[in-house]
């Protein structure tokens, strides 16, 4: 699909959401807020068939991409559990075609979602996931995911270090391949906010004059987040005088705000209905291609100087994975320089693929809203499970959506 033709409502809304995994029994454990997708909040199951002949899979396709054939047999079919609209048009058909496999994907619409189903029915339903940096963390301790046989993802070299050595994921490639990554700031309508106008800090998100156009993300821990880095703390602090001084603070802003919302940002921007907005980075960019007019539009994102989130979805192998090969290939595969680069050419996300670089658009390797410079990115903070510390922001959010 093209990116800069064709509109798809709220991406980022499909690639993370956080809230509380209260409702499975897990105590304490940072999960996510329930959010509608594009079937209206349900999950959805599609399938992909394999054309006639690819059961040996194509070398001539593999040559097109670079893919190299792999040194272990895999499995005739795969069951991916993903987010919604994730991959370029073809690209799933093309692993289809290159390796002769049959593919079957289902979608949820939040990490809550995706834990849920697995809790409910066993992990073996499905192999290969794709959860959000915290939740990895969440499924090594209850057991989901199995640790990685590094040699069949030779293609794991071309990751960038600095999304391997990660918080939710220490030993790198131990549980987890990123797939994609992005950030959390403001995005803005310039045509509302009276021409050129320079929004750098979340105080932007409490400024008066935008009163009753305002939107914040309807995210617990985004929320409270962007609170907590305006008041130079850490988004993912246990203190709960800290969170109680950013409970206060969002409190006082909601007579500034027009609503919550992690699904409308996008359209509102583009409609002239919302701005600023607190909101996903490949969202607010949707809207910015939208708008875009000989080279121009009216659509900007700043990541603010505070800081804000940085968050990496990523690949996963099932503990009880029927077809564990079939998912190492399909992650090798998304690991591959070419097929990275396809992917952040469609999603305008920022792709954790060192090697893909020379092969992703220069609009959007060169835009540092996207890639944020050193300077920015040392401000990002991942969110992380907090454990019990979850129930001080779960009553905070309370106090706030009923203040």
């Amino acid at each position: 699909m093209d990116k800069h033709g064709n509109p798809r409502d709220g991406r980022r809304r499909f690639l993370k959401t956080t809230g509380t995994l209260a409702t499975v029994g897990l105590t304490g454990l940072a999960g996510c807020s329930s959010g509608n997708d594009q079937n209206g909040g349900q999950s959805s199951t599609t399938s992909s068939s394999s054309s006639k002949g690819a059961s040996a899979g194509s070398s001539k396709l593999r040559k097109k991409y670079g893919l190299k054939k792999l040194d272990y047999k895999v499995e005739d079919q795969l069951n991916i559990f993903q987010w919604g609209d994730y991959w370029p048009d073809g690209t799933v058909q093309d692993f289809e075609k290159a390796y002769g496999v049959k593919v079957n994907v289902s979608n949820y619409a939040s990490n809550e979602e995706m834990f849920n189903k697995l809790k409910a029915g066993g992990t073996s339903q499905y192999d290969l996931i794709f959860p959000s940096d915290y939740m990895i963390n969440v499924l090594v301790k209850q057991g989901m995911i199995r640790k990685f046989d590094k040699q069949k993802i030779p293609n794991y070299s071309n990751l960038d270090k600095k999304f391997t050595d990660t918080p939710y994921d220490p030993n790198p490639g131990t549980y987890s391949a990123p797939y994609q990554w992005g950030t959390s700031g403001i995005g803005y309508n310039k045509q509302m906010l009276g021409g050129n106008v320079k929004i750098d800090s979340w105080d932007a998100m409490w400024n008066t004059k935008w009163k009753g156009q305002m939107t914040m993300l309807n995210d617990m821990r985004e929320t409270i987040g962007a609170a907590l880095k305006r008041l130079g703390y850490s988004l993912n602090t246990k203190d709960e005088k800290k969170i109680n001084e950013a409970k206060q603070t969002l409190i006082k802003q909601k007579k500034l705000l027009k609503t919550y919302d992690s699904s409308n940002f996008t359209t509102n921007l583009i409609n002239k209905q919302a701005s600023p907005v607190h909101g996903w980075s490949g969202g607010v960019f949707q809207a910015y291609w939208e708008t875009n007019k000989n080279g121009s539009s009216p659509i900007g994102y700043t990541v603010p100087k505070e800081g804000g989130v940085i968050w990496v979805d990523n690949g996963a192998v099932t503990k009880d994975a029927n077809h564990p090969n079939a998912a190492y290939a399909f992650i090798n595969y998304y690991l591959n320089a070419k097929i990275g680069a396809r992917i952040t050419n469609y999603t305008y996300y920022g792709s954790p693929n060192k090697a893909a670089e020379k092969n992703i658009n220069k609009d959007i390797l060169n835009n540092k809203s996207i890639y944020p410079d050193s300077k920015t990115m040392k401000k990002l903070e991942y969110i992380r499970n907090i454990g019990q510390a979850t129930t001080k922001y779960n009553e905070a959010w309370t106090e706030i959506k009923n203040a």
